[in-house]
């Protein structure tokens, strides 16, 4: 097994609990389906479970504290549902590359918003929220950057129900990012009047 090889069983070794749990319990057959060798599997099967586990637990509580510093007001808004939460996206998910933190903070924003769509999850106006600050996000990682995004609660006040714009754009690489957020309940009761 190759160093790429081998980094990528560590990563799904120490990202998915139940493939260690299947592979400590039957290395052999689960060393194959990986396409460990037989040495292979020798070797990495005198690996100790629990100090795997803590290690692998101990990653995921590094990468949930980086992430609830990226997202602080859904961590703060969802408590210990965020926690929770984000044991469940870590089974599926190692971030690559340099700006991991980010990516995994950008990457669990998606899992959040698409799990609060398909379980209800309260309150109600948490994908907004999400969808926020998963945007500044995106915004700090670009030098040139345009978004503009609607969303159906005051996300820069209280959260009320009204309708709400934010606008996010960097113009050079030199400029400073720039934002303008606004809610649009007056001009929409102008408007339908």
């Amino acid at each position: 097994m190759g160093l790429v090889e081998t980094q990528k069983f560590f990563a799904q070794l120490y990202t998915n609990s139940q493939l260690r749990e299947r592979f400590f319990a039957n290395p052999d057959v689960v060393g194959l389906d990986l396409g460990l060798s037989l040495d292979e599997i020798q070797q990495l099967s005198q690996l100790s479970a629990k100090d795997v586990n803590i290690f692998a637990n101990s990653l995921k509580w590094k990468r949930l504290g980086e992430v609830r510093e990226l997202l602080p007001r859904t961590a703060r808004v969802l408590g210990k549902d965020f926690n929770a939460l984000f044991w469940r996206y870590a089974e599926t998910y190692l971030p690559p590359g340099i700006k991991k933190h980010q990516n995994d903070a950008i990457s669990f924003a998606n899992f959040i918003v698409k799990t609060a769509q398909e379980e209800s999850i309260e309150p109600a106006w948490i994908s907004d929220l999400v969808r926020y600050e998963k945007t500044w996000l995106l915004a700090y990682k670009s030098h040139l950057y345009l978004q503009i995004c609607w969303f159906s609660y005051a996300i820069h006040l209280d959260c009320t129900v009204e309708p709400t714009i934010a606008i996010w754009w960097r113009l050079s690489v030199q400029s400073p990012l720039q934002h303008f957020v606004m809610g649009l309940s007056p001009l929409t009761s102008k408007l339908n009047h």
